[in-house]
């Protein structure tokens, strides 16, 4: 796939994120967090093995499109129904930090699986990779099967006789991601972050495999760089839970990997072969710490009654500036090169870097328990 083609299976992904992202989490708010994370998986997997089922591109957008739904089912749900769960043990709403340190180890967790799976994903793409990537839809759908069985579920719903209930959840998830300051500035950062997000998603690992001498082997080249990416992942994200355990401030730790992130993007842009798998070692493993650190950044400032709505608005805005940068960094990459879309990214993260740092020792105005 060219350029434009590559992202515009990003840009329909993250289209459909910004139409289903915030009513999902209305969805999950209202109805069950649990069964909207079990859906969310069933679809993820069946989406998988709908894109590896054809090459018709046609159909490869619906995958992506299918997918953009799963995803926003489970996006937010998963952290309105750990708080759920944490509350209903202590008999007390769970202490931000230590919902902050979970996200952050189920991020570690989530990773270290990742690298584990590189040998076998290799080795059975070897076989047949669009076969892997069946099975592994395949492992999502038993895997949802599974957790509607084992997931606990104590949510507490609203009147069901009120027809207004969700509207008035989305309401007052607007206002706090409109009225609470360190939320409107997450939204920011997160706009920033997802506006140079698809240059390097999309568009940085062609550049490795066109900057690099890999012939036939540049399934293995990839593999190994994902074995790389995958270890570097858990490394950082370890780091950053130690960080957070010693009481470092959520903004600040969001400012520091977007830095980093900046100067791996620069290197991707700039660097000769080495170079670039060198940036995407930077970069990515930051990238992939930065997501719990937002989500505890949002979670810490929802309402439990609206949690899964306002970190829906969190990834909402992700995904726009993801939809925007995207069709902006390919247009750019057609244009000029693709070391000038990278380059263009790293501009971008340095802002979003500026906007977290301004929000270091930011607090939140009281926010009103809506149930949950």
């Amino acid at each position: 796939l060219n350029p434009l083609r590559l992202v515009l299976l990003g840009t329909v992904l993250e289209s459909v994120l910004l139409l289903s992202e915030v009513p999902t989490g209305v969805v999950a708010d209202r109805y069950s967090r649990k069964w909207s994370i079990v859906i969310g998986s069933a679809l993820e997997g069946s989406a998988m093995i709908l894109l590896v089922s054809t090459t018709n591109f046609g159909v490869m957008l619906l995958a992506q499109a299918l997918y953009g739904v799963a995803w926003t089912f489970g996006s937010g749900a998963d952290v309105a129904w750990l708080n759920d769960e944490l509350a209903a043990q202590q008999g007390a709403p769970p202490d931000d930090r230590r919902v902050s340190r979970i996200l952050v180890r189920r991020h570690y967790w989530t990773m270290m699986a990742g690298f584990v799976g590189i040998v076998p994903g290799v080795v059975l793409g070897q076989w047949s990779l669009r076969g892997t990537m069946a099975l592994c839809g395949v492992s999502l759908i038993l895997g949802s099967g599974a957790l509607a069985f084992v997931m606990t579920d104590h949510h507490r719903f609203g009147d069901d006789e009120d027809e207004l209930h969700a509207l008035s959840i989305f309401r007052e998830g607007f206002r706090v991601a409109r009225r609470v300051r360190p939320v409107r500035l997450l939204l920011v950062v997160m706009l920033l972050a997802g506006l140079g997000a698809e240059a390097l998603d999309r568009l940085g690992y062609k550049r490795f495999l066109d900057n690099g001498d890999y012939g036939d082997g540049s399934l293995l080249a990839t593999g190994l760089l994902f074995g790389i990416l995958a270890f570097l992942a858990v490394v950082v994200n370890k780091i950053v839970e130690r960080t957070l355990n010693r009481g470092a401030n959520l903004a600040a730790v969001s400012a520091v990997l977007l830095t980093v992130s900046m100067i791996g993007a620069l290197l991707v842009g700039l660097a000769p072969a080495l170079g670039i798998a060198l940036g995407l070692a930077i970069q990515d493993p930051c990238r992939e710490s930065l997501d719990p650190v937002t989500m505890a950044w949002g979670n810490t400032f929802a309402p439990s009654g609206s949690r899964a709505t306002v970190l829906s608005f969190v990834s909402l805005s992700h995904g726009v500036g993801e939809v925007v940068g995207g069709v902006a960094l390919a247009s750019l990459a057609e244009l000029a090169g693709l070391r000038w879309a990278m380059i263009g990214a790293a501009a971008i993260w340095l802002a979003g870097a500026a906007v977290a740092n301004a929000a270091r020792g930011e607090t939140a105005e009281p926010t009103p328990t809506v149930g949950g």
